[in-house]
């Protein structure tokens, strides 16, 4: 790493800032605030970063590319806006020649965001697709994303670049942790309703991806089943009247609506859980029995537990055992 960017940070040897470029000011007027193909970085809040311009001057100049009539970002979209919300109508900046190609720009932006701190998976989502976009093959791509300190496993990071291709609800969602790379990328592969629905959803409830997935399963099987759309599914007011109540615990709500779904989804086994919950009342089994039935009650085989701390307890549980095996409600359990 033989040269530094205007912020004092390491870039890649194949994009120098020549030394004899100096900071020039811009009016900010002429910056084109539109133009987002540089950017990095996802943090919109500026209160520190105008804290510490006002009291201490703006430190590191952005770097801007003159494109007539007037100049692009391509390091420095925060502390732009940090300028503008101070009243400044200008700043001293950077600018880059024009024989600078679009994949040194793109090393450039990239090195100026990743090498001061670490990227968050939408941060390096758009660093992926800014390399990708200019890359010539891909060698030149896995050469590019080692030295920067990118996933260079391409299958990797091909995934990686799809999330800023994303709807931006779904980008959201990942910035608020509600769903990881994986989730993100099946919603992506829905209907942009859907998978807005699926998110909101998944927000309300605050569940993992394991029952995600599960939730997610059940509502296609249903819509599929039934032949309606999942978001008039999650419209219907037998789950809104879950979802809305303010004062319902969310473990209530997910025990509820995946109570509902499952009933929904497969009501002969739903059927066959509710009489077999009912005949095992009857049986009064207490503490220091249980028994299991057959997942999904589609075989025969029932497991039976003990548990016992000494020969009079066994005793005792043997004794109820037997009383169990000649109820007529265990009779009716085991004849289904």
């Amino acid at each position: 790493m033989d040269s530094k960017s205007s912020d004092k940070q390491d870039v890649h040897r194949d994009i120098p800032l020549d030394p004899a470029i100096a900071l020039q000011k811009v009016m900010l007027s002429e910056v084109d605030l539109a133009d987002n193909t540089f950017r990095i970085t996802t943090c919109t809040d500026l209160d520190k970063l105008v804290l510490s311009i006002h009291k201490l001057g703006l430190m590191h100049p952005p770097v801007l590319k003159y494109n007539s009539p007037g100049y692009v970002i391509v390091c420095g979209f925060r502390r732009i806006a940090a300028c503008l919300n101070l009243g400044w109508t200008q700043v001293p900046a950077r600018v880059l020649k024009e024989n600078f190609g679009h994949f040194e720009l793109a090393q450039l932006a990239i090195a100026d965001n990743a090498l001061q701190r670490s990227l968050n998976l939408l941060e390096t989502s758009r660093a992926m697709k800014l390399l990708a976009d200019v890359c010539t093959d891909q060698k030149q791509l896995k050469k590019a994303s080692q030295d920067l300190g990118l996933p260079s496993n391409l299958s990797v990071a091909a995934k990686v670049e799809k999330i800023c291709r994303l709807p931006l609800k779904i980008q959201d969602g990942i910035l608020a942790d509600t769903i990881n790379m994986s989730m993100a990328l099946e919603l992506g592969r829905l209907d942009p309703e859907v998978g807005e629905g699926l998110l909101e959803l998944f927000s309300q409830l605050k569940v993992g991806l394991n029952k995600q997935r599960e939730l997610l399963l059940l509502l296609k099987e249903i819509a599929r089943r039934e032949d309606i759309p999942i978001p008039q599914m999650i419209a219907e007011k037998a789950l809104q009247d879950i979802l809305k109540p303010v004062e319902l615990d969310r473990a209530v709500k997910r025990q509820k609506i995946r109570s509902y779904l499952r009933r929904r989804r497969f009501p002969s086994i739903s059927r066959a859980e509710e009489k077999y919950e009912k005949l095992v009342k009857q049986l009064k089994l207490g503490n220091n029995i249980n028994l299991i039935p057959p997942k999904d009650f589609e075989g025969m085989t029932y497991m039976m537990t003990f548990r016992f701390d000494n020969r009079e307890e066994l005793n005792n549980v043997k004794k109820k055992f037997e009383k169990i095996i000649h109820h007529p409600s265990f009779g009716k359990i085991l004849d289904r």
